[in-house]
């Protein structure tokens, strides 16, 4: 695929906006995320349009001492973040908030190719705009957490306004498919295409984890 433009950004934003494309990553070997998804969603809200499925009180990332809560899961399509310059078909955000409110986000990217369980489910327990209210979606947080292929990680913001800084990203190495109509579908449902063009790195490290395994 031809390669994405790149936004400069708005200067009062800071200089650690997201997306960006990752490449050159440095190796690290510090310890991966650990994932202890379980509960359910509890609900959908729309956010400028966009349907985010909130989970439950049980689901936690944990980053040696540190633990985040699983708060949502939301969806962009295209995907926004690229990696060596390849653009994917959509990528789910699973945002995080440790006890402190500082936010962690997992991205995972999903090229086009054979259809995704977890993908269909959130396609079949999404409602459409306006149908919101009660709808508790059968979804498990279980259902979504990444593979154990390792992560690139970088500190960067929020793709939605207020594009707040700083978010610590985890972008699975484990890229998954999607079929092209369930992108369609995705696509639908957030009303359009939603992702943010890609932010000038800065000069930002990005480390690669688990990319010795």
């Amino acid at each position: 695929m031809k390669e994405r433009s790149v936004s400069s950004g708005i200067k009062h934003m800071g200089t650690g906006q997201s997306p960006i494309n990752v490449c050159d990553v440095v190796e690290t070997a510090v310890s991966m995320p650990r994932f202890e998804y379980a509960g359910q969603a509890v609900r959908v809200e729309r956010v400028r349009g966009v349907p985010m499925i909130i989970f439950g009180r049980n689901g936690e990332l944990h980053l040696g001492e540190r633990s985040y809560r699983l708060l949502q899961l939301h969806w962009h399509t295209p995907a926004e973040h690229t990696i060596d310059d390849e653009e994917f078909a959509a990528e789910l955000h699973l945002v995080h908030q440790d006890e402190l409110e500082e936010l962690l986000v997992v991205g995972i990217v999903y090229r086009l190719g054979e259809a995704d369980e977890a993908i269909a489910r959130v396609v079949a327990e999404t409602p459409q705009a306006g149908d919101e209210d009660g709808v508790v979606p059968a979804l498990s947080a279980a259902n979504f957490a990444p593979g154990p292929g390792g992560f690139y990680h970088y500190t960067g913001s929020l793709t939605t306004p207020p594009f707040s800084e700083p978010v610590q990203w985890y972008v699975s190495r484990d890229a998954q498919t999607v079929s092209q109509r369930q992108a369609e579908q995705l696509q639908v449902l957030a009303g359009g295409p939603n992702a943010r063009p890609l932010q000038d790195r800065n000069g930002r490290k990005i480390l690669c984890i688990g990319c010795g395994h």
